[in-house]
């Protein structure tokens, strides 16, 4: 029996599997938790590497890394220290697919379940605004907000494929390509 648990629409995603892909790159997690400055540095370089397949180029490499440095901190923070943090982006008929795998501990799956959960439907904005009303000191408000901003300023749909059994992560953004263009 599968300890796996899909939160939101994964499926949708796994036709963009065949999609360009623009980038991918694998890096110990360890790196990134020693210091929080990698996840901006990562971002920045996966946005200004893709950027140049869009025609607004400035507006891509910015809707990039901003999705990217969120994804990056929420795994990256929480993963296990000896995992690898699998990165990949893709375009495909419209769509930008932003996809990362890590390892997480049983506490953490939990938490990021808990937090996609949340994320699926229901009144975004109404969610968005209760989190930014918070205390932000509150280290679980906080790292909820990041995820919630993808979801609402870029109108990302989120969803996850989780596995208590191996603590597997699988997490996706899709982001139409019309967020490019404003």
């Amino acid at each position: 029996m599968s300890s796996a648990v899909t939160v939101g629409n994964f499926q949708e995603t796994e036709q963009l599997q065949d999609g360009q892909l623009l980038a991918r790159l694998t890096l110990p997690a360890q790196d990134l938790q020693l210091d929080w400055r990698r996840f901006s540095l990562v971002a920045n370089y996966l946005a200004e590497y893709s950027a140049y397949h869009f025609e607004q180029k400035d507006r891509a490499e910015n809707l990039i890394s901003s999705v990217f440095y969120e994804l990056i901190e929420r795994l990256a923070s929480s993963s296990r220290r000896e995992a690898r943090l699998d990165i990949r982006f893709s375009a495909f008929a419209g769509w930008l697919l932003f996809e990362l795998r890590s390892n997480f501990p049983a506490e953490e799956l939990a938490k990021l379940r808990e937090l996609l959960v949340e994320l699926q439907g229901g009144d975004q904005e109404a969610y968005y605004r209760r989190l930014l009303a918070a205390d932000l000191e509150a280290g679980a408000n906080r790292r909820k907000l990041g995820l919630a901003m993808v979801a609402h300023d870029y109108q990302a749909r989120l969803s996850g494929q989780l596995d208590s059994g191996d603590g597997s992560v699988v997490l996706r953004a899709l982001v139409g390509e019309q967020e490019i263009r404003g």
